[in-house]
């Protein structure tokens, strides 16, 4: 009985040993729905990962055929500098930034359209490469303007309804008024 005892006790201290390691762990489960508080930026990993994620953004793009001609004589160094300031400022990290969005600098150099898509999918990469969560790649892409929102999706389409169901019911007016023409029936 004693010994069961012992077993019993060495169990039960091994369990309390392991359990906070397995709470801890939780993180290597790609199903765990994770709370995700505070700003982007210190959820990315701050200024290390934003670092990394331009120096591989960078490095994709200027050996991209469709753009690299939008990089020629770019000091690429003053580039990534101004990067990290704008993904920094842009995803909550605290800087003080007053130059163009990311969005604007990318048009200012004629990159639209097509162009504008690899940038996206460069800037996608370069975060995946940067082990970046899925919902974290989803809204720095959004806060750089590079795709649309849900809510922005949602609020759109919402509005299209409601002037979709005025119009339709500013034309039923007019059909009451034509057919009308003001006259009562007899």
């Amino acid at each position: 009985m004693k010994r069961l005892f012992l077993l019993f006790a060495a169990c039960a201290a091994l369990m309390l040993v392991v359990s906070p390691a397995a709470t801890y762990a939780q993180h290597d489960d790609p199903d765990m729905e994770w709370e995700m508080d505070g700003p982007l930026y210190d959820r990315m990993g701050g200024e290390e990962i934003v670092s990394g994620i331009v120096e591989e953004f960078v490095s994709m793009v200027i050996e991209d055929d469709k753009l690299k001609n939008h990089f020629e004589g770019v000091d690429q160094e003053k580039m990534k500098e101004m990067l990290v300031a704008q993904i920094t400022y842009a995803s909550g990290g605290e800087i003080e930034y007053e130059g163009q969005t990311f969005l604007e600098s990318l048009a200012g150099m004629g990159i639209t359209g097509e162009s504008l898509e690899s940038i996206t999918e460069h800037m996608t990469a370069s975060m995946e490469a940067n082990d970046a969560w899925p919902e974290d790649v989803d809204e720095l892409l959004v806060v750089l303007e590079l795709i649309e929102g849900e809510m922005e999706h949602e609020e759109e389409a919402e509005g299209e309804h409601e002037e979709e169901a005025e119009g339709e019911h500013e034309e039923g007016n007019d059909d009451e008024h034509e057919s009308g023409s003001g006259a009562h029936p007899e």
